[in-house]
């Protein structure tokens, strides 16, 4: 029986199939699709399918688990083409959403950015002034009824929102999250007065403090709930009849998995990229580091968590297009850089991304009517991808037409006409792009990156990843050898999870068993989810954490929290709190004697599935390169004859040295001077960059 798991990214969609028994692996990997996602699944099944000599029915038929992380709600959100939402609040609230707690001009935004004040301005809006529609009611900050619901305001305005071509609401309310009653008498009436809309309740999807992320959370949850819903029925129903005896299971944000009756469509915001941290974890563990830095390169973006101690750390704060949303999450930064971005000039300058030329139309290479030269244009000019042997030779690239879009773009305008220095320098550019995000990762929150083993994947992690880890001080990078498509085998190895929330402030060390109350409600919550998902009692998990803050703060630390909250427990978590806080601002940075508050709390509900095990290759075989080709020497600034080696093809034990590629059927591994590089019994590949050699160290060998 197999483990299939399906990673939608910006321009490729990628397929893992895992066999649970003998640990037997094979990929599949299809361009994505964007006017249909279903079809690049499809297609990505197919190639999985023929790589394992058998037919897509065949293979769904012994599938014991399915799994799928998307893209979709981010592309509805980036593309504005959710559905026409409308938001019902409390009266003398609508203003909430537009003046976004006065951080919307530059919340999310760059240093750089924020410098220049001037020129930010708020994001564009998904609902207008008219979409919002205030309702008599009010409960006040203890959760007590002020002014009751007017019941039959909300029936007209249901009404209205019918005759108005409204799809969706979301209903956010003053202090719900302390008594959600009238929101979900709302959404009774709503649901009654016109089933067809789709329903997002705040205090549902986010019901802790901050009413203006309260209510963005909602606001986008109802923005891309039609769309996710149709998308992943659809989905669901096709894959059914194509063989799939089980039920669909969906990566969320917080790197669990959810069925799709139970999927938060705003969950599954960056749920890719969280399956890829998810992977490196569990790769990390079987390996033996315990301190790894994940680095995720794909068609659009460039990603970075930090893995401390085995564990990922979390967010249960966002920002999605310079809105600010409450969502638990695996803590991730990104910027535009990925193998998709386009090259160009800003005056006497070279920029890179953050636009990117996606699947459609593609970098000029693919020949898909691209015109704009990308980084993966680049790297097929300097000679680290081969145009012959793209996707193990399935798809063929155009080197002439990368060279065209590099020439009359980048290298006419900027580099006098030399191409080779025009490529490097986008190769450049978003290699120091990468390694500032690595830095700002790392070193910005007291982290050496030489104490790290630092993983790169994704379809372009390879290629660019010995420049990035270099120049950002790293000495040690792992590849994995599914690094194509490591995001869907992360999705694979998920267990299924469900992330509870609650807020209420308590100064410590009081109402011990008011806290332990606030924890058994959300471990009840989380047995019932668990129990829907078929989840048996042995395999269910509960973890605790809370929200602390010295008092008066208006910034919230986030720290495990034990098993059970008695007396003799809080002093400990307060010490842990106090730690965490001088391990991030310092020593002697505490303020012990503000006194330490409880704001929010959460219990992460997990259903532990079964991991199939690791399968060691074969000893054994040739070590000789399979042929040699011109690629770029950074250190030598020329294109000079370079070894190229098949790496399926290289048994346990290998030692190469740079400069070097190795060829994988989804990505290259690019191994620079004074580096090398190592494939361990799992043909995962071990690159050492020298930490003494200034070269080693700014990415220039």
């Amino acid at each position: 029986m197999y483990t299939i798991a399906v990673d939608i990214g910006g321009t490729f969609t990628d397929v893992i199939a895992i066999d649970n028994r003998s640990g037997d692996t094979a990929m599949g990997k299809a361009l994505t699709t964007p006017g249909d996602l279903q079809q690049g699944v499809l297609n990505g099944l197919a190639d999985a399918a023929a790589n394992l000599s058998t037919s897509v029915p065949a293979l769904l038929g012994q599938t014991e688990r399915m799994v799928h992380a998307t893209t979709q709600s981010s592309n509805a959100v980036f593309a504005f083409s959710g559905a026409r939402t409308a938001v019902l609040t409390t009266r003398g609230f609508g203003d909430t959403l537009t003046i976004m707690r006065a951080t919307g001009r530059v919340a999310g935004l760059s240093v750089f950015e924020r410098h220049h004040y001037r020129a930010t301005a708020k994001p564009r809006l998904l609902v207008d002034e008219r979409d919002i529609f205030e309702i008599p009611e009010r409960v006040d900050a203890e959760g007590e009824v002020v002014t009751p619901l007017d019941e039959a305001e909300v029936a007209r305005v249901a009404r209205l929102l019918v005759e108005r071509a409204y799809e969706a609401v979301a209903v956010a309310y003053l202090f719900s999250h302390q008594n959600p009653g009238h929101e979900r008498r709302t959404a009774e009436i709503i649901r009654r007065e016109a089933p067809q809309l789709y329903v997002s309740v705040s205090a549902d999807v986010a019901p802790v403090m901050g009413e203006y992320e309260r209510s963005a959370t909602a606001l986008f949850n109802a923005y891309v709930g039609p769309v996710i819903d149709s998308y992943l029925s659809r989905l669901e129903r096709t894959l059914a009849d194509k063989g799939l005896k089980q039920k669909l299971l969906i990566v969320q944000a917080n790197g669990g998995l959810a069925t799709v009756a139970q999927t938060v469509p705003i969950y599954t915001i960056e749920s890719g990229p969280a399956a890829g941290v998810v992977g490196t974890a569990h790769m990390a563990e079987r390996l033996g580091h315990r301190n790894v830095i994940a680095t995720d390169v794909g068609g659009t973006t460039f990603k970075v968590a930090i893995v401390e101690s085995g564990a990922w750390s979390y967010s249960t704060q966002t920002v999605l297009n310079q809105y600010q949303l409450r969502l638990p999450m695996i803590d991730l930064a990104s910027i535009g850089a990925g193998g998709g971005s386009i090259a160009w000039v800003d005056g006497q300058r070279l920029r890179i991304g953050p636009k990117s030329a996606s699947a459609d139309p593609g970098p000029a290479c693919y020949g898909l009517g691209g015109t704009e030269p990308t980084v993966t244009d680049a790297d097929v000019v300097l000679g680290y991808i081969a145009p012959d042997n793209f996707l193990g030779g399935r798809m063929k690239l155009h080197r002439d037409r990368a060279m065209d879009a590099i020439r009359t773009r980048i290298a006419d305008p900027l580099f006098g006409g030399d191409l080779i220095a025009a490529a490097a320098g986008i190769r450049k550019v978003v290699d120091s792009q990468m390694a500032d995000l690595i830095r700002k990762c790392t070193l910005e929150r007291g982290y050496d990156p030489r104490d790290f083993v630092m993983m790169a994947y994704g379809g372009a992690g390879p290629v660019h990843a010995a420049s990035y880890a270099a120049e950002a001080g790293a000495t040690k990078l792992l590849v994995p050898y599914f690094a194509t498509v490591h995001s869907a085998y992360g999705a694979a190895l998920s267990d299924i999870r469900f992330s509870l929330q609650f807020s209420e402030p308590i100064v410590l060390p009081n109402d011990a068993a008011r806290i332990e109350k606030i924890f058994k409600d959300m471990e009840a919550k989380g047995t019932e989810a668990l129990e829907r998902a078929d989840v048996p009692p042995a395999n269910r998990r509960y973890n605790r954490w809370v929200e602390a803050r010295y008092r008066r703060q208006v910034h919230q630390l986030r720290i495990p929290a034990p098993a059970v909250i008695d007396e003799a427990t809080l002093a400990p978590l307060a010490r842990a709190f106090e730690r965490e806080y001088e391990r991030l601002f310092g020593p002697g940075s505490g303020m012990a004697d503000a006194g330490i508050e409880l704001v929010n709390y959460g219990v992460d509900a997990v259903g532990v599935v079964d991991k199939a095990p690791w399968k060691e290759a074969p000893r054994g075989g040739a070590v000789a390169p399979s042929s040699t080709r011109d690629a770029y020497c950074p250190l030598r600034q020329a294109m000079v004859p370079t070894p190229i080696y098949d790496g399926p093809s290289l048994p346990p034990g290998t030692e190469i040295a740079g400069p070097a590629v190795i060829e994988h059927p989804g990505t290259t591994i690019v191994i620079l001077a004074g580096q090398s590089a190592s494939i361990d019994a799992f043909r995962h590949t071990h690159i050492t960059i020298a930490s003494n050699d200034k070269g080693g160290r700014d990415g220039r060998q």
